[in-house]
């Protein structure tokens, strides 16, 4: 076998995911293009999908590739790993142009180092499945439970420290400055809630986090730039209501991970179940959403309710609302009613304030290159496992 073949299949590899995501994204951003002058939340409705389809099919088509690489080259093929990073690296270079189309305000440089962080975030969390799926041994016995066991720690301390641990590494995160700790110290005197520390990201888009396993607060530099003061107070009234909720209203947030979780015991069910295994881990990516359907809705609920009764001046939540949206591109209507939170419609109505733009339409969930790509992943992991079971 020629020396040169199984570099060339990775170089491959990442030039086919780049020409695959840059064409079908520019395609699918086609309606979106022909909307200027239209409302922001008509152009969020448009954008959604597009957005939703290239941000899951960058994971998607890594897999679908590395997948492809053993099914049709067994012998020439690298290992599956090496296919899947140069395919992935393809994937995120291949969407930078949609990034840029949809915020052009945002310098290069800083867009690139923002999704560079970003993607390594989600590298490193699904990194942490991928190598527990490959590690683990085809019966559950005490190695299963090792890794088992280090999953979850992992998973632990990334929900504790991991994300601003990193992006405090890459320069993307620091102490507060002394106005925005003021309002923090203001807002949370009035509600009688505490807090451990904050923190600024440094990142272009307007967005605030609560972490309630660690009592951290996080404000992005551009939400503070788009938002007055008093609308900074009251998303950190938002924010520091989740930091009341009760210990186990917010571990219920983390059964989420029960979508993924079960994935790492792929090949003990396999062994044990045949193809059997295979369908009921698909049938928890289906049943789990529904089952905690309202879950995170009902504390985002709790947490928009404290925030408007602690507004300085009526109206001032939902307008503050209104604007992370409208900066943010994020559509006024959920694609789905087991969103992670409300619409931005009803919460702007339960805060006071009926929005001046009629209610849009819900938008697609996904656009047709995502669903094209996510069918084709369906049928290449069914053979993938066809051919496992085969095997073994």
């Amino acid at each position: 076998m020629p020396c040169c073949v199984k570099p060339l299949i990775i170089i491959c590899a990442a030039l086919l995911s780049w020409l695959l995501t840059f064409s079908t994204n520019w395609l699918a951003l086609r309606p979106w293009r022909k909307s200027p002058g239209r409302h922001w939340a008509e152009q969020a409705r448009l954008l959604f999908p597009v957005r939703r389809a290239a941000a899951t099919n960058v994971w998607v088509l890594p897999a679908l590739l590395s997948l492809g690489a053993w099914l049709v080259l067994p012998e020439k093929s690298p290992h599956w790993s090496l296919v899947m990073l140069s395919s992935l690296a393809g994937c995120i270079a291949g969407t930078l142009p949609l990034d840029r189309a949809m915020f052009p305000r945002i310098p290069m440089r800083e867009l690139v180092r923002h999704c560079a962080v970003s993607w390594l975030a989600q590298f490193l969390t699904w990194g942490v499945f991928i190598t527990a799926i490959t590690l683990m041994p085809d019966v559950f016995d005490s190695r299963a439970a090792l890794i088992t066991l280090a999953v979850l720690l992992l998973l632990f301390f990334w929900s504790k420290n991991g994300a601003l641990g990193l992006y405090r590494l890459f320069g993307l995160c620091a102490p507060a400055p002394e106005g925005l700790m003021r309002i923090v110290r203001d807002t949370a005197g009035k509600m009688g809630a505490g807090y451990r520390d904050v923190w600024l990201l440094r990142s272009p888009f307007a967005n605030a986090f609560a972490v309630p396993a660690s009592g951290r607060l996080l404000f992005s530099e551009r939400l503070l730039a788009v938002l007055s003061d008093a609308e900074v107070s009251a998303v950190c009234a938002h924010e520091l209501a989740h930091l009341t909720e009760k210990r186990s209203e917010y571990l219920l947030r983390y059964l989420a991970w029960l979508t993924f979780l079960p994935w790492i015991f792929l090949y003990p069910l396999l062994h044990r179940f045949d193809v059997g295994g295979f369908f009921l881990l698909m049938a928890l990516i289906i049943l789990v959403p529904k089952a905690l359907r309202g879950i995170s809705q009902k504390l985002e609920r709790r947490a928009d309710g404290i925030a408007h009764a602690h507004e300085t001046e009526p109206g001032v939540y939902a307008g503050a609302l209104a604007q992370i949206y409208e900066d943010s591109l994020l559509p006024a209507v959920n694609s789905r009613k087991t969103a992670s939170h409300p619409d931005l419609y009803d919460r702007m109505e339960a805060a006071g304030i009926t929005p001046n733009f009629p209610r849009p339409a819900r938008p697609m969930n996904m656009a047709w290159h995502g669903r094209i790509f996510a069918g084709a992943l369906g049928f290449v992991a069914m053979l993938s496992v066809l051919k496992y079971l085969h095997a073994h």
